[in-house]
Formats: C-alpha cells, sequence, structure tokens
C-alpha cells in the first residue's frame, strides 16, 4: 500500500497531470471505459442491488456519462487564474487565484450507489489533475469487482489505483498521508475518517447522512405532489442520502 502511494506521488510530481492535455485524456478515457463497461455495470447493479437498468442506468451510468461531458465541456475555464481583490495593506499589488491539484487523493465510497459515488468524485479528481486511490464499498461486492477490472484495464496505477477490501483495509488506508480525502457514508465512519485525516491535517470532504425535508404549502397539487415525494422517497429502496 504504501509504495502504490509513494508511486502515485512520483508519478504526481513529475507535473504529467498537470496540463489541460492530460486531463481531457484521462476523462475521455474514463468516459470510454464506461462505456465499454455498461453491461457488466448494470449486471454487477442488478446482482448486488436488484436494480431494473432503467433505474441503474439514470441513478448511475447515465449521471456519471453527463458528469464527464460536462467537465470536459468546462475544464478549460475552470483552469484559468481569475484576479481577487488586493489587500489594503499593499495597495499597489495585485492578486490572483490560480488553481492547482493537490495531489494524491483517497476515494473512499457506499454501497447504496456502489457506482455513481466512486465515479462522481473520480472524475473531479481527475479534472483538477489529481491522482487517485479508489477504495469502493466491500458490500456491493460485484460492482466493486466491475469497477477494479475496468480501471486496471484502462489506467495505469500510478494515476489511478483501486484498493479493494473490508474496514481493517480502510483502516490502513486511512494510517497513510493522502493530500485530500474525499468520503460518502455515514456519520460514524466519518468521524473516524476526520480523525486520521487531522493526524496529516489532510482537508477532507465528507458526504455524510441528512434530512431532506419536503415542503407541500398551499400552492401545490397535492396529488402530484405526492407522487412525486413517494418516487423520490422509494427511488433505491429508500437508500438514497436526499430521500425526502
Amino acid at each position: 500500500m504504501e509504495t502504490m502511494i509513494a508511486s502515485q506521488r512520483a508519478f504526481f510530481a513529475t507535473g504529467r497531470t498537470r496540463p489541460l492535455a492530460y486531463r481531457l485524456h484521462m476523462l475521455e478515457t474514463l468516459r470510454e471505459a464506461i462505456r465499454a463497461s455498461e453491461r457488466d455495470i448494470l449486471a454487477a447493479l442488478h446482482r448486488d442491488m436488484k436494480r431494473s437498468e432503467l433505474d441503474a442506468y439514470t441513478t448511475e451510468v447515465g449521471s456519471c456519462l453527463a458528469e464527464i461531458r460536462f467537465a470536459i465541456k468546462h475544464l478549460r475555464k475552470w483552469m484559468k487564474g481569475r484576479r481577487a481583490g488586493g489587500s489594503i495593506l499593499f495597495p499597489l499589488s495585485r492578486a490572483r487565484v490560480v488553481p492547482e491539484p493537490l495531489g494524491v487523493c483517497l476515494i473512499m465510497s457506499p454501497w447504496n450507489y456502489p457506482f455513481r459515488l466512486a465515479i462522481s468524485p473520480l472524475i473531479g479528481a481527475l479534472a483538477a489533475g489529481n491522482c487517485v486511490v479508489l477504495k469502493p464499498s466491500e458490500i456491493s461486492v460485484h460492482t466493486e469487482r466491475v469497477i477494479t477490472e475496468m480501471i486496471a484495464r484502462h489506467f495505469t496505477p500510478e494515476s489511478i489505483s483501486v484498493v479493494c477490501g473490508g474496514a481493517e483495509v480502510a483502516q490502513k488506508l486511512l494510517e497513510q498521508r493522502f493530500d485530500h480525502i474525499f468520503y460518502t457514508g455515514g456519520e460514524t465512519i466519518g468521524r473516524v475518517v476526520m480523525t486520521a485525516a487531522a493526524r496529516n491535517t489532510t482537508p477532507v470532504t465528507l458526504e455524510l447522512g441528512g434530512r431532506s425535508p419536503c415542503i407541500v404549502d398551499e400552492h401545490c397539487v397535492v396529488q402530484k405532489a405526492a407522487r412525486r415525494i413517494v418516487w423520490g422517497k422509494f427511488l433505491n429502496a429508500g437508500q438514497t442520502c436526499v430521500a425526502p
């Protein structure tokens, strides 16, 4: 594990992940990888979640492809620096904000949307010019296997590595130093992730459970609102962090 992360860190230090051309190539490769593995992904989601092809494509595969298209379209603009306000202490100074990749990122994804919640943060990390260690959920074992095979087939370990396993593997990963950690899951493990990240002052993005109220007032058509709320609540058997 240490060797894998060191290899990614060395690759990042070469500067090859920074140019626009490299980032676009990575996103385009990921798009083609998803398309080439689409049938396997849908089959794995059915085996893990009993999800229909329509639901699986709409909520996981199709949304990831749409996000890649969006990133490719806007990446050049995202990478541009922009002027910022100067300091009143130095009135003749000029300031600019220059986006920079962080380095080696760890992405830990959950089981309820096992493909999308692994690939979506991966898209952002690649667009930002980072290397990635991806830890899919071991609970959705068939999707985990498809992701592992897809990434190994289309990417080098220096750019993206997939690490499989349960809580012990996750704990060992958290003992390593990363430049950013992206975790999606429950609040209890979120605290563990944040505690581990704090030891290295690693910035984190924690997408945890929440409450998502629906407000129905006198301006709503009640039957239409009820139908839409029930659809949102029972999508993916209710296992959705933004379910009403």
